[in-house]
């Protein structure tokens, strides 16, 4: 059974350090696609769960903290075009204002 990366019928040379095979302009070629460094399984990322972990704990926290402020009426849901996952046209930017907390002072 090949590895992954460096099987033959994916790869032209897959023992070759070719990082070009990975440039932006190549993108929307099926060859990129066959790459997926932290995918699943035993190749999946080790810190996947600390890392859920971890932006529960700091999206809770500053939900607690702060009330969030847009500009304007409304957030403008467009996407870009393009690319391998979807992004905002006009990115969401969002102010953090500090909550009165005048309620730990009472304890």
């Amino acid at each position: 059974m090949a590895m992954l990366m460096r099987d033959p019928d994916s790869w032209e040379e897959p023992l070759e350090f070719k990082p070009e095979r990975f440039l932006a302009s190549s993108i929307l070629s099926e060859q990129v696609l066959k790459y997926i460094p932290f995918g699943s399984g035993l190749r999946g990322c080790p810190g996947a769960n600390l890392a859920n972990i971890l932006i529960g704990t700091a999206v809770g926290t500053m939900v607690q903290w702060f009330d969030w402020r847009i500009k304007g009426d409304k957030v403008n849901l467009e996407e870009a075009a393009g690319g391998m996952n979807l992004t905002m046209a006009h990115p969401l930017k969002c102010n953090p204002v500090a909550r009165n907390i005048n309620f730990l002072a009472s304890n």
